[in-house]
């Protein structure tokens, strides 16, 4: 009996599952066949190990491959290669958008889905090899930095880590807020995975349901059951990132889930017990905005069990050129040497790094892209790179003033001000506009009038 990966095969055509699944397992895979969407997900949602990869016909009676495609749990547990005799290329396109990693056409060729099948278990294997180096660095005992101010943040997670206590992360954007939570995630010795929503980037029309899940049925468009967060954390760490941001009518029932270890899906009728350990994170003063209004008090004492605090980049620099070696081990494998001369360590280690930690990987990465072979040296024009970030000073807005127009130089402003807001909500427009506290079809104008655009502009798609 073969020992090759495992494939899933479903397609309601048995013709197709005979033809596919004979090609497949004569060269070494083991295959396992379902005939609808229904048998696939539950193949896919069951205790037993996930597939390698999954190969999912298009057209099928009932509930397609894609609709199937886009219910299954982020990130998906496998690559998809989608087949199909009659999609459109409409159908191609949204395949992919919802992580389909290839489209083969039907009748397939042997070639065609053995090669589509082999690029998508390596970028499978490449993204795991990826996360694994990722997490290695991310462990308490592999926090990166020699500063007094890291080794204490080791220290604490080493003793808060193994507890179930809910732990505030606080910190400027672009700190390694994140980082921290999967060090705290890794040290707590939960065999379930870390799962992290960003609260600032969903829409508060669909947080809810991403939250807590919904029944099918529940509302418009519940075409079926849906897991939320708190349910795919089972056994792990839920993050709640920029939990800052999370819309008041939200946070009175995160205190009752929080408060009762239990979740109710909407449209349920019996709420599931939880066993999750909660993070949460953002880079607000939460007790000001508990004076404004914005934030509920007890929910802000229910986070707060243990809060720690990351601190900035500037605060802490012996830890710039410790952090950039993690960063091209990261980029360019772990053999890779970086080194920086006397001056050019200076003026890294004096530099003010407002955009934090992700601002340092940031730069490493431009290093690594001009010098594609041998070690990464930095010197005088590596320094240099560091003016080709964006300006965060309070003197940039006013950079142009005698030689620019008004309108002009407010424009400027504003369009860095939008750049930053959608890149925070990874492009969402009304994430954006709940963030800027503006109305969503004034600012779908605004981004437009000035070349912008966000993921789900109208005119985008």
């Amino acid at each position: 009996m073969s020992s090759g990966p495992m494939v899933l095969l479903v397609d309601d055509d048995p013709a197709v599952r005979r033809a596919v699944g004979g090609l497949l397992r004569d060269e070494g895979y083991r295959v396992e066949e379902a005939e609808s969407a229904a048998q696939a997900f539950a193949a896919l949602s069951g205790e037993r190990a996930a597939p390698s990869a999954v190969v999912l016909d298009v057209r099928m009676p009932g509930e397609t491959g894609l609709q199937l495609l886009a219910r299954l749990p982020r990130p998906l547990s496998a690559p998809v290669i989608v087949l199909s005799g009659e999609a459109s290329a409409g159908e191609a396109v949204e395949a992919l958008r919802l992580g389909a990693t290839d489209f083969v056409e039907k009748p397939p060729t042997a070639e065609r889905v053995l090669t589509a099948l082999r690029n998508a278990l390596q970028l499978s294997e490449l993204q795991l090899e990826r996360e694994r180096l990722v997490a290695a660095l991310a462990r308490p005992g592999s926090l990166v930095g020699e500063s007094a101010a890291m080794q204490q943040l080791r220290e604490t997670i080493a003793r808060v880590g193994p507890s179930d206590a809910l732990v505030l992360i606080q910190g400027e954007t672009g700190a390694g807020k994140e980082r921290v939570a999967r060090a705290l995630h890794e040290a707590s010795g939960r065999r379930g995975r870390l799962v992290a929503v960003n609260c600032a980037a969903i829409p508060a029309t669909l947080l809810e349901s991403e939250l807590f899940g919904h029944e099918r049925g529940a509302f418009s468009g519940a075409t079926a059951r849906h897991l939320g967060r708190f349910e795919q954390a089972q056994g792990g760490t839920l993050l709640l990132d920029e939990i800052g941001d999370m819309p008041l009518e939200l946070q009175s029932k995160l205190l009752r889930v929080l408060e009762a270890r239990e979740v109710e899906r909407l449209g349920g009728t019996a709420p599931v017990k939880l066993d999750v350990r909660v993070l949460a994170a953002t880079h607000q003063d939460l007790q000001a905005r508990v004076k404004d209004g914005r934030f509920r008090q007890d929910l802000y004492f229910r986070l707060s069990v243990f809060p720690l605090r990351v601190p900035p980049l500037r605060d802490r620099p012996a830890d710039v050129l410790p952090l950039a070696r993690a960063f091209a081990a990261e980029l360019r494998g772990p053999s890779v040497v970086l080194e920086a001369d006397g001056p050019s360590k200076e003026a890294l280690e004096r530099h003010p790094w407002p955009g934090n930690v992700r601002e340092l990987r940031n730069f490493v990465e431009r290093v690594s892209l001009l010098r594609r072979e041998g070690a990464l040296r930095i010197g005088e024009a590596e320094v240099r790179l560091l003016d080709a970030a964006p300006a965060t000073t309070e003197a940039g807005p006013a950079q142009g003033l005698g030689e620019r127009s008004y309108r002009e130089l407010v424009e400027d402003y504003e369009r860095t001000l939008l750049k930053a807001a959608l890149a925070r909500c990874e492009g969402n427009v009304a994430a954006a506009a709940r963030l800027l506290k503006v109305d969503r079809g004034n600012l779908f104008r605004r981004i437009r009038a000035l070349g912008l655009q966000g993921n789900d502009d109208p005119d985008s798609r």
